[in-house]
């Protein structure tokens, strides 16, 4: 199997419905700093609530519709993946810690899937250094907060490349990898391969097997 840790306690058909229903979301939850207004993260919280359900609810239609995502980070590596309410951009952006403290600080960051790089840049209100990648048919993955970024705009990359660093740049409280599925610009729940499903809020374990 792709990926070792499988959502928990549902099925496809259960994990899929949640695409399109947010859960409910305790008050006590941890809240991100709010971003800057100019801020890349800013503006992708500003998606309208209606279109972000809108394709949510189209992408639980069909998982075969999705490309093939692998875990951005390397093969033997056990990474914890969580979110929380007020997670900035969306609740269904994951963050994944290697270790505790700056235990994460260098950690090789990798490509989910093959595509082009269409940005690459700081945000220094929220993302800090980050890298969007377009894999075809309005389908992105982001990874941001990095050390460093070794791609630039309109780059080809491969699937798994090594693309940068874990940092803890931008609007964070300590080191970590922020990660976004995207698809049509909105953020959707995150699936690995064709069965490892992140479970929100986590934190969940996840590992890489293959194409490392």
């Amino acid at each position: 199997m792709e990926d070792q840790m499988i959502r928990p306690a549902l099925t496809a058909a259960v994990a899929l419905a949640a695409l399109a229903i947010a859960p409910a979301l305790t008050a006590s939850a941890v809240q991100d700093p709010s971003p800057s207004p100019q801020s890349y993260m800013a503006q992708r919280a500003a998606v309208p609530a209606a279109k972000a359900a809108a394709v949510r609810a189209q992408v639980a239609q069909s998982v075969t519709a999705r490309p093939l995502l692998r875990v951005p980070f390397r093969c033997g590596e056990n990474w914890s993946g969580a979110s929380r309410s007020g997670h900035s951009p969306s609740y269904w952006a994951v963050d994944l810690n290697w270790g505790a403290g700056d235990d994460d600080l260098g950690k090789p960051v990798k490509t989910s899937a093959a595509g082009t790089v269409v940005r690459s840049a700081y945000d220094a209100g929220g993302y800090g250094n980050y890298i969007e990648i377009a894999h075809g048919d309005g389908w992105h993955t982001l990874y941001a907060h990095l050390q460093n970024r070794g791609v630039a705009v309109n780059d080809q990359v491969t699937d798994s490349q090594q693309i940068g660093h874990v940092g803890g740049t931008g609007n964070v409280t300590a080191p970590h990898l922020h990660y976004e599925q995207i698809k049509d610009g909105v953020v959707v729940a995150a699936l690995f391969g064709t069965s490892t499903w992140v479970a929100y809020p986590g934190p969940a374990t996840y590992s890489r097997t293959r194409d490392c």
